[in-house]
């Protein structure tokens, strides 16, 4: 038993369990919980509430190595756990338990819901069919192919569990038992009763009031294939396999400021600007970024038709009137010839938006020279436009990066930009610095060029093409998933430069883009969601998480750069009553789905209505919970985790 992905089964709720490798299961008599917790009824066990898990994982398994013939061993064994759970892990209810199902189908989870409110009423398929406007057949095969049971045997199977405590506790009669869960008649509910619990509902009573399920078994075990993996489990014990950190949010102090980055999203073409107008309208994912430029690598209107250029057009006003700005990759001929190119048709049409325009001029090493009169030139014909620089022809052709320095300094420019690679960058930068950088790893090569240009220049600069291979080198696990080494990216060089730029889509798969090839949002942008209210607020940088503080919140973004161990993070708090928690989570199983469609499958051939059902599944799991205050606040993060989280102040 992993004890860090542990879980404790309540009243035999186990549907289904998937990826498990070993698994110790114990079963423990009900009338002994009901002897130490009457209200057993409506309470269930919560494994993330165990704070010392060592233990819980040697009480478990350490009479496993010898047989329990002593009943008195063995009663006292089974009472400790009991007393264990009770005192670590027991969550108390107003109502009675139903066990909860979790299930990446967002329609079979509703079913399930309203199964369990309406689990003491008659249920068949019938009635659910009106309540959802589906076909029985089809809830048939939610069933089937989901749960790998009927419809029928789910829910009977429920009412069956929930009927145990009704005829144990009180002096309730088995006609009434049947009655409040729509049985047909006693005959019915004790036909399922004998199914399910292999003896009659009165022999069941009868039985439990002789105390007879009180009476201990022996634990059978094959020595010879158990003991080895027993002795090997129970060693365990003592590896550090779950690192514990403490955050005591009232005494962080918070230092920091989490500038709102530039966020360059880049599109081939101008008339991709209309089908993402259309995708901003639509999904909003667009919406979480700040400070949008959207950036137009080609500008040429050769392929355009009279039609598409008012399109195109059109658009740009309507991106301009939402407050994104637009930014056009121009050449130094462009701006020496500008008459038949779309920029004097921009600077036409667009003369009363002029701030929300910026020119990125594009030049050659030869051509440097000429830079800064014609940007003087601009200036002074169209002062409210933007100029932003590419800088890769200086960076290559450089000889020493003061000389880059030096022709930064001469430019009157509003924004930097480098489409290198990281790693191209930094094998560049090393060949202009001293010998002894060479000896620098890739994020320490970055950060002394950054430093080198100087701090105003940096914080202009933009990165436009960020990579997976870049990225993983950035952080000395070269395990770790790249969503969790660009979190740990964008907030750590959040004051060192301006920004950072993202295809909208592209063809390489080594290059960090917003939207795969179906439309649907990549990991990038769940990040920016959960980075969201972090932006111009006062913060604390802890090595493996983000915090600020508002007049009526916490935020606290966690992110296990760990790439094997589990992140155990206990939040010390001074509230002195109950509060709601929001959490947003992102792991293997949710904001991660990259591959849902085979490559080889054509997109022409697929219903849109489909697309968007998995679109609508690949986001961050969001989860509303309240918090009893004198409760440990402890989250537990596996690998691939990301986990924001809301807390109200009291």
């Amino acid at each position: 038993m992993t004890i860090e992905d542990g879980m404790i089964i309540n009243n035999a709720d186990l549907f289904q369990m998937l990826d498990v490798q070993d698994l110790v299961e114990l079963t423990l008599p009900l009338p002994l919980f009901l002897e130490k917790d009457p209200c057993l009824s409506t309470a269930y066990y919560d494994f993330n509430h165990i704070q010392f898990v060592d233990q819980f994982r040697n009480l478990i398994l350490e009479n496993l190595h010898s047989s329990l013939q002593d009943e008195a061993i063995a009663n006292l064994y089974i009472s400790n756990i009991i007393d264990f759970l009770i005192k670590e892990a027991i969550v108390t209810l107003n109502t009675v338990y139903t066990p909860p199902f979790h299930t990446k189908h967002p329609l079979l989870q509703q079913i399930t819901e309203y199964i369990h409110n309406n689990i003491n009423q008659k249920l068949s398929t019938k009635n659910v069919s009106k309540a959802f406007y589906i076909s029985q057949s089809y809830i048939s095969i939610l069933f089937s192919n989901i749960l790998n049971m009927t419809f029928k045997h789910y829910t009977t199977s429920l009412k069956i569990a929930l009927s145990l405590f009704d005829l144990i506790q009180g002096n309730q009669s088995i006609y009434a038992v049947a009655l409040k869960y729509q049985f047909t008649n006693v005959s019915t509910y004790s036909k399922h009763f004998k199914y399910y619990i292999q003896i009659p509902p009165k022999k069941y009573i009868y039985n439990f009031r002789k105390e007879t399920y009180n009476k201990s078994k022996q634990i059978e075990i094959d020595a010879s294939k158990m003991m080895p993996y027993l002795t090997q489990i129970q060693k365990s014990t003592t590896r550090v396999d779950c690192i514990i950190k403490t955050i005591n949010v009232s005494s962080l102090t918070f230092d920091d400021t989490f500038n709102e980055p530039h966020t360059l999203i880049q599109l081939e073409r101008l008339d991709d600007l209309v089908h993402l107008d259309t995708m901003i309208s639509e999904q909003k994912d667009m919406l979480i970024f700040p400070k949008v430029n959207i950036s137009i690598l080609d500008t040429h209107i050769i392929h355009l038709n009279a039609l598409k250029l008012q399109q195109v057009l059109s658009t740009i006003h309507q991106l301009i009137n939402s407050n994104y700005h637009i930014t056009l990759r121009v050449t130094p001929e462009i701006l020496m010839h500008p008459s038949n190119t779309i920029l004097s048709k921009l600077l036409t049409e667009f003369k009363n938006n002029l701030t929300h325009i910026t020119l990125q001029l594009d030049f050659s090493y030869n051509e440097a020279k000429h830079l800064p009169k014609l940007i003087n030139h601009i200036k002074q014909d169209y002062p409210q436009i933007k100029i932003g620089i590419i800088l890769d022809a200086m960076i290559i052709n450089s000889d020493e990066i003061v000389q880059i320095r030096h022709f930064m300094s001469l430019l009157d420019a509003d924004f930097y930009y480098i489409n290198l690679n990281l790693i191209s960058l930094a094998e560049l930068i090393s060949q202009k610095g001293l010998n002894t950088r060479q000896s620098l790893d890739l994020k320490a090569l970055i950060v002394w060029f950054l430093h080198s240009i100087g701090s105003d220049h940096a914080k202009k600069l933009i990165f436009n093409h960020i990579t997976h291979a870049a990225i993983k080198s950035f952080y000395p696990c070269a395990k770790q998933d790249t969503h969790i080494a660009l979190t740990e990216f964008i907030i750590e060089f959040n004051h060192l430069i301006g920004g950072f730029g993202y295809p909208y889509y592209s063809d390489d798969d080594d290059c960090i883009m917003l939207f795969n090839q179906y439309q649907s949002a990549m990991p990038v942008v769940h990040i920016y969601g959960l980075l969201l209210p972090y932006y111009n607020q006062q913060i604390t940088i802890l090595p493996y998480a983000i915090v600020t503080k508002n007049k009526t919140h916490y935020h606290i973004l966690l992110f296990n750069n760990h790439s094997e161990s589990t992140l155990s993070v206990h939040i010390n708090h001074h509230f002195i009553k109950s509060f709601p928690i929001l959490s947003s989570l992102i792991n293997n199983d949710y904001g991660l789905i990259n591959n849902l469609i085979p490559q080889n499958i054509n997109q022409a051939h697929l219903d849109q209505s489909l697309l968007k059902q998995i679109n609508k599944m690949n986001y961050p799991r969001l989860k509303l919970t309240m918090h009893y205050f004198k409760d440990p606040l402890i989250f537990k993060l596996t690998k691939s985790t990301l986990l924001n989280i809301m807390i109200s102040i009291n």
